[in-house]
This record gives structure tokens, sequence and C-alpha cells, in this order.
């Protein structure tokens, strides 16, 4: 009786797996048949790619619903207007930098990309040259691993001859999101890991990026030429560095988070050439280098924390007319690290409201929370601390101290010195809070 049932057993087995296997061509055929504007729902299963829409869709896959790639080229491309693809996981893309491989390739313009999976791709989500698009709420998991290699290597003293390295090296990943000449997108509510950079911008402008998390990546935020972008309330952390901004202008950054990007040679937040943007709010802490300010102008930096870094604001000679008003410079090693000497262009207080820094004296005789003396905040080491970190074991000397308590009272020569002439005491935004509590109670 057994006998009998093992060819029944075995039919019905290629049956199961030939319907497996067909996914992938009868997910492609019902996107050709279907009627512009309508949904299609994807069952539980793994259904091949490529896939290509070209016209206006909603694809929505139900909970195990998965388009895996060949391991070539884009699994997913969407190549009309108005498409939407939600709720799938969308793996193995090719590996071809060249060829923009990804696990989602996008030319239509007002796409949504939400609360979808990817994984074991090279870029996550390619945006080129479309507007209004939508990406919300998905899961990137950059590529980390590749086989391992048939081809013999040179053998070592103790090593194989074979090739065992499976190390996708970060310079060879894709981006998690990358964008190129775009324009008015919103990214919203992503987690992107182990990808080369987390968020690419490129040529792309007047877009919304909120309430992101971006980690383990070689830049949590690489970002160029692109103007009138707003960032707003994201996290980047763990990075080679939190974000880099450069060649820009009239960005608004505001509520993020650039917290333990640590390395040598790691920052927090890199402004490279960025004008006229607005830098307020964010918290800028345990990193190696916090905020770095390089040949900038015009920006307003107001309302930041920048605590617990080895080296709390790099500031160069070559950035002018900025202004920073109500930042706490808070636990960093070095405090500042600039070549700025007195006279630059840059303003240090705006309307009578400096910065706190925590080595500065909190003498306020009128108890307005600003220091009735000016700050001095001078840089004894410059870049000899990159150079030899041993250097940081002097911050704290005797030495050091007196130099920075005869500086307050008058400049010494030849130091770089940031000069902040209404620098705030520890009570400031108490008293701030006080004030305003008592404006809005009305009068009995």
């Amino acid at each position: 009786m057994i006998t009998h049932a093992l060819p029944r057993f075995f039919l019905l087995l290629l049956i199961a797996l030939a319907i497996g296997t067909s996914n992938a061509a009868t997910l492609q055929d019902r996107i050709n048949a279907a009627a512009p504007n309508e949904t299609i729902h994807i069952a539980a299963g793994v259904y091949g790619g490529a896939i290509v829409i070209n016209k206006q869709l909603t694809l929505v896959g139900e909970p195990g619903a998965e388009v895996r790639g060949p391991g070539v080229g884009k699994v997913i491309t969407i190549a009309a207007d108005d498409v939407t693809v939600t709720g799938l996981r969308i793996t193995d893309s090719g590996l071809n930098l060249f060829d923009d491989d990804a696990a989602v390739f996008v030319t239509g313009n007002r796409a949504t990309i939400e609360n979808d999976t990817i994984a074991n791709s090279l870029h996550g989500i390619y945006l080129k040259k479309v507007s209004g698009a939508r990406i919300l709420g998905n899961r990137i998991e950059g590529k980390t691993t590749i086989a391992a290699s048939s081809e013999p290597v040179e053998k070592g003293v103790g090593q194989s001859a074979e090739n065992c390295d499976t190390t996708l090296v970060e310079n060879r990943r894709g981006n998690g999101i990358h964008q190129w000449n775009c324009d008015g997108n919103l990214i919203s509510g992503n987690d992107i890991s182990e990808t080369r950079d987390g968020i690419y911008f490129s040529f792309t402008n007047n877009s919304r990026v909120e309430n992101n998390v971006v980690h383990r990546t070689r830049y949590g935020l690489h970002y160029m030429y692109s103007d009138g972008n707003v960032f707003e309330n994201n996290t980047f952390t763990e990075n080679a560095a939190g974000a880099a901004i450069m060649f820009s202008k009239g960005l608004t950054i505001r509520g993020n988070r650039f917290v333990n990007n640590r390395g040598f040679r790691a920052y927090g937040l890199i402004f490279q050439s960025t004008d006229n943007s607005l830098l307020e709010k964010n918290d800028i802490e345990l990193n190696a280098v916090g905020l770095s300010f390089s040949q900038c102008i015009g920006n307003t930096v107001t309302g930041n924390n920048v605590r617990g870094n080895y080296i709390g604001l790099k500031f160069g000679s070559n950035s002018d007319d900025n202004r920073f008003s109500e930042n706490q410079f808070v636990r960093n090693l070095h405090p500042v690290e600039t070549s700025t000497a007195k006279g630059d262009s840059n303003k240090w207080a705006v309307k009578g409201v400096g910065n706190f820094w925590e080595d500065g004296a909190d003498l306020d005789f009128n108890r307005d929370g600003i220091g009735d003396l000016p700050h001095r905040e001078i840089d004894l080491f410059g870049v000899l601390r990159r150079d030899f970190p041993a250097v940081a074991f002097l911050s704290d000397s005797p030495t050091v101290k007196l130099l920075r308590f005869a500086n307050e009272r008058a400049t010494i020569p030849g130091l770089s010195t940031i000069d902040d002439p209404s620098p705030l005491t520890s009570q400031f935004w108490k008293i701030r809070a006080h004030r305003a509590a008592r404006a809005i109670v009305p009068n009995k």
C-alpha cells in the first residue's frame, strides 16, 4: 500500500514545485493583462523577478509575498506614473553599480513605495528623474555578503588556496534610497541599515525627509547639489558619518539626531559649501567630530545640542556670515577646532543672545540668563590632536586652564579664537521658560 502511494506523492510534489516556479510569469502576466488603475493582490509565496510595471497600477502584497530577482539587474522597475507597491518583500537584485541595479527602480512620477521590506540587493530604492514620489515606512537592509569565489588566491602561511572571503565591502554596496535629478519627493518613516549610504541626494530639490532611522552605513545622509529640501526628526547613528551635506543651499535641518557616529575621522554632521540654510534644534552627540563647518556662507545655526563629542565644533576660517545662537556646547573633550581669528564675519550671538559654553563664566548680575562678560573659546592644539591623539590628555591640564582663564580676560595674540559676546548661563532656558509662562497667564 505504501508502494502505491509513493508515485502519487511525488506527482503532487512535482505539481506543487511547478506551480511555485511559475509564479514569475503569472505575476508579470497579471500586470500585463491588468487594466489601468487596477489593484493586484499578491498572495503569499515567492514570485520571480524581473518585474516591469508600465501602467498605473497598485500592487498589494499579502503577508509572506516576496518578489525575488535572479541576482542580476533590477527586481521591480516602475516605468509608469502613479504606481503603488506596498506590503511586499523584494530581494536579490544584481550588483552592477554602473547599471544602477536595484530592488526597486523608479522612472515614473508620483510612485508610492510603502511598507515594503527590501533585502539582499544593491540599491534599495533608486529614483531617477522623478517627482512626487512617496517612500514610506519601508525597511531596507543592504547586501553585506556574496558567494565565495571559485577563483584561487595566492596562498600564504597557514592559509587555504581557496578564496572564501564572502564580505561585500562597503564601497561596493548600493545606497538605501538613491535620488538623482528629482523634485518634490517625500521620504518618511523608513529604517535603513548596512548600505553604502543610507539616503543619497544628487541634484534633487524641494523634497522632505522625516522620521527615518539610518544606521550602520558609511554616510547616513550623503547629499550634494540639492536645494530647498527639509530634513526633520531623523536619527543617524552608528555610521562612519551621520550626514555629509555639500554644495547646496536653502535647506532646513531641524530636530534630527546625529548620535554615536564613531571611528577615526568620523563625523556627526559635515556642512561643506552649504549656504543660506537653517540648522536648528538638532542633537549632535557622542561623535568623533560633532559638527564640521567648511566654506559655508549665510547659515543660521540655533538651538542645537552639541554634547559629548571628541571635538564639538570644527570650524574653518573659510566660512563667512554664519549666525550662531542658543547652541549648547557641553562635555566635549575639545570644544572647538578652529583657525578663526578675531574680526571674522561670523556672528556668535544674534540679537544679544549667544551660546552656552560649559567652561564659560556664569557671571550674570541682572539675572537675564546672558553672561555679563564675553566668552572666548580658544583652540590650543589645532590639527595636532588628529595626528597625535595623546594631546587629548593635556586638554584638562593646569597650563591649558590658565591659558583659557587669561584669554577670557584679554585676547592672547596668535591664538585661534571664537568670540561670543553674549554667552548664555546655565539658567538661560529656565529663565526664558519662566517668562514665557508668565506671559500667557491672563491678568486677574
